[in-house]
């Protein structure tokens, strides 16, 4: 009878400490996930300025020089074809 109490004992100890356990791990988990949805929006954003400032920046060269514009487009425009002709085949 003492022995099945201990066991029943035992039992419930390591019950509470995997459950206590658990929520320590799930409680890191959780953290760490907010922190790279964080870290990722930050980049987003940072990225998002970056972009925008680029196509202002091409916005204007191509308004300052738009023949070279029309010629970037063009060889743009080739070297699309070509690749897109290529992957066809």
């Amino acid at each position: 009878m003492a022995e099945s109490n201990k066991i029943d004992d035992v039992q419930k100890k390591i019950g509470r400490a995997v459950s206590d356990t658990s929520e320590i791990i799930q409680e890191k988990v959780e953290m760490k996930y907010d922190d790279v949805i964080d870290r990722l929006k930050d980049e987003r954003d940072w990225i998002e300025r970056e972009l925008r400032h680029e196509y202002r920046n091409a916005r204007r060269y191509v308004r300052a020089n738009p023949e070279k514009g029309v010629g970037f487009a063009l060889a743009a425009g080739i070297v699309i074809g070509i690749l897109l002709g290529r992957s066809s085949k």
